[in-house]
């Protein structure tokens, strides 16, 4: 038995799904990034929104896409009910959207200092800084909470 009161080859299976679930995460994220920064430059540029507010469209149909890949792909072996699912996917994702909005205010607020102007076509780069540092939160919670 391992430490975790696992035999040997439960620990190797569970390594080896964690193995195959992070890539299908990842790519599932980045399709989420396209849908996110895609809506957010599109809000920002047609719609004349802030960038603070050209956000959280992009945000909520991603996480709407994500959770009906990752429920259908990285996750499909979960038993979780779909509404019990859902709903703790939107606890995890909040959380993740905290760190990832903090991120992408972050870079909006210091583009200036750093010379970058603050302009529509720079804000799908200040997306996918807060998508990257959020990734981390966001996939042990949907392993561990949202799909369990």
């Amino acid at each position: 038995m391992t430490s975790a009161g696992q035999s040997p080859s439960e620990a190797k299976g569970k390594q080896a799904g964690l193995a195959a679930q992070l890539p299908t995460f990842a790519a599932i994220g980045l399709v989420g990034y396209v849908v996110d920064a895609s809506i957010t430059y599109a809000c920002a540029k047609y719609l004349g929104l802030s960038p603070e507010l050209a956000r959280p469209p992009g945000f909520i149909v991603a996480t709407i896409v994500n959770f009906l890949l990752n429920r259908a792909i990285t996750f499909r072996h979960s038993r979780a009910p779909l509404f019990r699912a859902f709903r703790r996917y939107v606890l995890v994702a909040s959380a993740g959207l905290a760190v990832n909005y903090a991120v992408y205010s972050a870079c909006v607020l210091m583009a200036p200092a750093a010379g970058v102007p603050v302009a529509p076509a720079v804000l799908p780069l200040f997306v996918a800084i807060g998508v990257g540092v959020s990734m981390f939160v966001t996939f042990l919670g949907f392993k561990l909470f949202a799909f369990r």
